[in-house]
């Protein structure tokens, strides 16, 4: 026992003289891939080195929590990764997010970088603080404060360059940081949430298309009689009209204690009325969206492609074939995107 403690702190010693990484490398989040089965029953909780782990204070006294990995370069832009949309029971931390594509922009020579929603703070979760203040507009003003503060305090070794990459909810967030701050960016990754139509018609597709994008236990759920419990989370209008009432009913009363196909009222507001609408003219810097041809909003993203070259956006499109909103089912789709990446970070 004596021994073995005694060669463990002289092998410390030696990393310390020889300037070994050793010591180091426990103090950075690592990647991670969960799995869909480990999504599916609940991610597991993980702890946050504390070298990672940054903070600000929102102008509501609130905490803003973001984590920051760097990778070995000396110098390097700064991916920021945006996440999609959550619901009441579906609520988790952006670190998984991070560690999930951590690897891949590791090896491009990217540090990464993630932002909490209020409520949130890794593996403790405040539902009812959380949807309170969940919108798109709320997630935009956190990443604008945040990149204004990287702006006029710079990390060591960041060049001044940012990489933006979101996915669903996050793919609009991108869009309007990439026209906010293009003098600042290398390129953007779009994924299935490159959509020209408004939040109204791009939901009211989705609901019409139901039965091929959710589970045979919840279409099994939404023949239960209407005095059974759920029966108001899973409400299905049964026409455009009842449902243009149902989303109006959200815009003439904006709270987070009522829900609307499982998002609450506060949300669908925002994203309808306060959330801003696309510049294309804006988009000045390589832009890559990606859809599948199985999602909902793809006629969507076409139309947001069209605008955005007519507009003189530098856009790749890559539309494909049998694939659907979630583009984490198909990892030969993410090393297309990264391959495409490398060629402007490199």
């Amino acid at each position: 026992m004596v021994r073995n403690i005694c060669c463990r702190m002289l092998f410390l010693m030696i990393c310390l003289l020889l300037k070994v990484p050793y010591l180091f490398a426990v103090q950075e989040i690592t990647p991670y891939k969960y799995t869909n089965q480990e999504r599916e029953r609940g991610l597991s909780s993980y702890e946050i080195p504390v070298s990672s782990r940054h903070t600000l204070m929102r102008e509501n006294n609130s905490e803003l929590i973001y984590y920051l990995s760097k990778p070995q370069q000396s110098t390097f832009p700064i991916a920021i990764l945006c996440g999609g949309s959550s619901s009441r029971n579906d609520v988790v931390s952006i670190i998984h997010f991070h560690r999930y594509f951590l690897r891949e922009f590791l090896d491009l020579g990217c540090a990464v970088l993630t932002i909490e929603q209020q409520g949130i703070n890794n593996n403790k979760i405040n539902i009812d603080e959380f949807l309170e203040h969940y919108t798109r507009s709320a997630r935009l003003k956190d990443h604008r404060q945040i990149i204004d503060y990287l702006s006029e305090n710079p990390p060591q070794g960041w060049n001044g360059k940012f990489v933006f990459m979101g996915v669903s909810e996050g793919g609009p967030l991108v869009t309007t940081l990439t026209a906010d701050y293009s003098n600042k960016i290398v390129a953007t990754i779009n994924w299935a949430g490159a959509g020209d139509w408004t939040w109204g018609d791009e939901l009211w597709l989705f609901m019409q298309n139901l039965e091929r994008t959710i589970p045979w236990y919840f279409k099994l759920r939404m023949t239960l009689p209407s005095w059974m419990p759920f029966s108001v989370d899973l409400y299905i209008p049964h026409s455009r009209k009842e449902y243009d009432q149902a989303i109006n009913e959200t815009i003439q009363n904006p709270i987070s204690t009522k829900e609307l196909f499982g998002m609450p009222y506060k949300y669908h507001a925002d994203a309808l009325k306060d959330y801003p609408a696309h510049d294309y003219s804006k988009l000045k810097t390589p832009f890559l969206v990606v859809a599948g041809d199985q999602d909902t909003i793809i006629q969507s993203c076409d139309a947001f492609v069209k605008k955005a070259k007519n507009a003189g956006a530098p856009i790749t499109y890559m539309r494909i074939e049998g694939m659907d909103h979630y583009i984490r089912h198909r990892p030969d789709v993410i090393d297309q995107s990264f391959a495409w990446l490398r060629g402007y970070v490199r």
